[in-house]
């Protein structure tokens, strides 16, 4: 029982690169769409059990968020390839991400755990229905252009111009600021931890 969440953290990081074939491969969308669903029912899951049953370890502190990262920026990025998202989007995410995680592991080695402030789980809320916002467009549009009728083409076209323009960059907007300013926090929060952090890196380059 202790080692289920960890177990099901490690699924969701090896269902990752099969997401994004799905994701990638003409045809397979709606397979990614069901993927990325799964993946988030196992983050789900594993979470209720760690709280239901008191099953921690420093080891799942750091992989899950680490197997959650992995599985976003492998959506946003394939996103990018797509043509759907802006890159410089995606590098702000990318950014907070990396300096946040750097600053969790350090504060986990001094024994004082950062905790997730309420913006930050607003960030990560905005993130995942924004994926599934495109996935399902992605999946729909698939879907589509597999039917031969008028009606078919005009949703189809629809589906593509809403993925392409205001609606899709007014959604990754709002995910990059609430991203970036949730991150700032983190860094004004942590920002004694900061200075260690960056003395020690200095004297050791």
């Amino acid at each position: 029982m202790k080692s289920i969440p960890n177990i099901l953290t490690v699924i969701r990081i090896l269902m990752t690169p099969l997401f994004v074939i799905c994701l990638l491969e003409d045809g397979w969308q709606l397979y990614a769409v069901l993927i990325f669903g799964l993946a988030s029912l196992t983050d789900w899951y594993d979470g209720y059990l760690a709280r239901r049953y008191g099953i921690t370890s420093d080891w799942g502190k750091f992989l899950d968020p680490l197997a959650d990262k992995i599985l976003v920026l492998s959506a946003f990025f394939s996103f990018v390839y797509l043509g759907i998202v802006k890159l410089w989007m995606v590098m702000v995410i990318v950014m907070r991400d990396f300096i946040v995680t750097g600053l969790r592991s350090y504060n986990m080695r001094r024994g004082k755990p950062m905790i997730t402030n309420l913006l930050a789980k607003t960030k990560t809320f905005t993130q995942m229905t924004m994926i599934i916002v495109i996935l399902l467009f992605i999946a729909l549009k698939s879907l589509l252009t597999q039917f031969a009728m008028d009606v078919g083409r005009y949703i189809e076209k629809t589906v593509s111009v809403m993925l392409h323009y205001e609606i899709i960059y007014a959604g990754m907007l709002l995910v990059t600021v609430l991203t970036a300013v949730s991150g700032l926090i983190y860094l004004y929060q942590n920002r004694d931890s900061l200075r260690r952090l960056a003395s020690f890196v200095f004297k050791n380059s």
